[in-house]
């Protein structure tokens, strides 16, 4: 048994000898080839074609002997330690950096995608409904491109708006022609619009009306419009110097700015009267005998309305004989100028 082994020992060691002088032979043979013979190589780098020719051995050598550099994020086909052969094609694809934003904060990625939904893929995202992505998802990427990728947040937005008042007119027969009186004030109403919103990131994507509701109705304003025909002036009080004792009121802000029925725009400062019968531009001593103050005014509008009373006094008229506080008092009316 023991000489069979040592047989067999000394019978293999030729043929290991004879194979490992061959391995160097080729080894040798293949060096001295490439050091006088070169291969031509394709490379595209990035879509760039680079036909080159070249002593290395593999892939590495190959791209450190033609000053190409690999950034970490890069790929190449076939792999660095793979052996060259005439002919061959290496292919690199360089990454670049883009941003994908989401409710979890912004993040550089480098990307070999050429679409929006290519890197977020690369990047682990997969998109699904109740998400918003911008741009599109087919929309080209390229180096620096910022992209959103947001969970919608859907919501109800209410939004109050007042409701305007309408105007009622009343034709009025116990008002004389040319007044006008309030019968009610009125006031504006408010309902709310209710809207169906949509957000992303902070960003309003959707804003659709889904109804209202009426939150106070409006109030009109009612208007007595004058129809009773003015009455004739009377002779007790159309000469200069005659005098007469009665009621007085006096009227402002609501009627101020509008016309009187001589014409006249009325001013509720100015010191002005309305009368029943004495001629427009008449002038009037007006003496309020509670405070014995007098006042002349300008006659330029009909009234009172009201049963009881001879002359109703501009706010500013009452003001300066001390009736406006009162509302009403007696006083006595003194004509000082007649116009005819």
């Amino acid at each position: 048994m023991t000489f069979s082994r040592l047989w067999f020992s000394r019978l293999n060691f030729p043929l290991c000898f004879y194979f490992l002088v061959c391995v160097l032979t080729l080894t040798t043979t293949t060096y001295l080839y490439r050091q006088f013979h070169s291969l031509e190589i394709v490379i595209s780098d990035n879509g760039e074609i680079f036909s080159v020719d070249s002593k290395a051995y593999n892939v590495e050598n190959l791209l450190q002997e033609q000053g190409f550099i690999l950034e970490p994020f890069d790929k190449i086909s076939p792999g660095l330690k793979e052996p060259l052969a005439e002919g061959m094609q290496i292919v690199i694809a360089r990454a670049f950096p883009v941003t994908i934003t989401t409710d979890a904060g912004s993040f550089q990625h480098y990307t070999h995608a050429t679409t929006v939904s290519g890197a977020l893929q690369e990047f682990g995202i997969l998109f699904a409904e109740g998400y918003y992505v911008e741009p599109e998802l087919n929309a080209p990427v390229y180096p620096g491109k910022e992209i959103f990728f947001f969970r919608q947040v859907f919501a109800t937005d209410t939004i109050r708006e007042q409701i305007p008042y309408t105007i009622e007119k009343r034709m009025d027969n116990t008002v004389y022609k040319g007044r006008r009186n309030i019968i009610q004030e009125g006031k504006e109403g408010l309902k709310e619009l209710n809207f169906r919103v949509v957000y992303a990131g902070g960003k309003e994507l959707l804003r659709e009306f889904i109804g209202e509701e009426v939150v106070a109705e409006p109030v009109p304003l009612i208007v007595a419009v004058g129809t009773k025909p003015l009455p004739n002036p009377p002779v007790m009080i159309a000469s200069r110097g005659e005098s007469v004792e009665g009621m007085a009121s006096w009227y402002g802000s609501e009627f101020h700015g509008r016309r009187t029925t001589s014409g006249e725009i009325f001013d509720q400062n100015a010191y002005t009267a309305a009368h029943s019968s004495l001629p427009f531009g008449t002038c009037v001593n007006v003496t309020f005998l509670k405070t014995g103050k007098s006042i002349v005014v300008r006659i330029n509008d009909r009234g009172p309305n009201t049963a009881g009373r001879i002359i109703d006094l501009s706010r500013g008229a009452a003001e300066a004989i001390g009736l406006r506080p009162h509302g009403i008092g007696k006083v006595r009316i003194e004509v000082v100028e007649v116009r005819r």
